[in-house]
């Protein structure tokens, strides 16, 4: 027997056992299918991931993008937000949110680059949304003030704004230079003017504050999480 008409009888044999269902197809191709060449399917780089009970949305790392639409200059307050590399919670990557001047200034992160525009991520399995944060200016009296710096939340369904939180309510002395922790439970962001906010659908985290006096301050955002605490 040639070395050809063995092969051919080995995998005669195969397919003899595959059909009675002893073992799967191992000389493709297989019976009943049809191969086809192509790339493998991209994995979805937006998608967040999930880690117990805890869901990573955004540390500028391994989890999350998005695009700010907040650069802008109005009335004399300026914002710029960016990706800054190094500035992060441990060396990572943080969100830069840059502000100067007096009156608001507000910026927001959109985590999908509004794109598809139905994106968004499901909130209900979660009671918080957590946050590092970290407050960097010359003085203090460059600084926002501590009482209006407030962070709300976008939905992509209904284009409706959840509630303004105050973030010193969850995390009192943020403004000293340092990392801290702020976790506010969903429930608060869904009171008020957040009664129409679809927790199905956050994909855009906002920053919020106001001085009457000029301001020149920076501040960094790491590691926007939900909880189930």
């Amino acid at each position: 027997m040639t070395p050809g008409s063995r092969s051919l009888g080995i995998c005669a044999w195969l397919f003899a056992l595959a059909s009675a269902g002893a073992v799967g197809c191992l000389c493709p191709p297989c019976p009943g299918k049809v191969a086809v060449a192509g790339p493998a399917p991209a994995a979805n780089a937006a998608a967040p991931a999930a880690t117990g009970s805890r869901l990573v949305i955004w540390d500028g790392d391994e989890a999350g993008g998005g695009q700010s639409w907040g650069d802008s200059c109005k009335d004399g307050a300026c914002v710029k937000v960016a990706v800054e590399p190094g500035a992060g919670l441990n060396g990572s990557n943080a969100l830069k949110i840059h502000g100067e001047g007096p009156g608001w200034i507000g910026n927001g992160w959109n985590l999908f680059g509004w794109y598809p525009p139905n994106a968004g991520i499901d909130l209900t399995p979660y009671s918080h949304l957590t946050f590092q944060i970290r407050v960097e200016a010359k003085s203090p009296q460059d600084g926002p003030e501590p009482g209006a710096v407030a962070v709300l939340l976008g939905c992509s369904s209904n284009k409706f704004a959840s509630a303004d939180v105050v973030v010193e309510k969850y995390a009192k002395g943020f403004n000293d230079g340092k990392w801290h922790k702020v976790a506010i439970p969903i429930s608060a962001l869904i009171k008020g003017k957040g009664a129409k906010f679809d927790l199905q659908s956050f994909w855009e985290f906002r920053i919020s504050t106001w001085s009457g006096s000029p301001r020149n301050f920076n501040i960094y955002i790491d590691d926007i999480a939900a909880e189930k605490q």
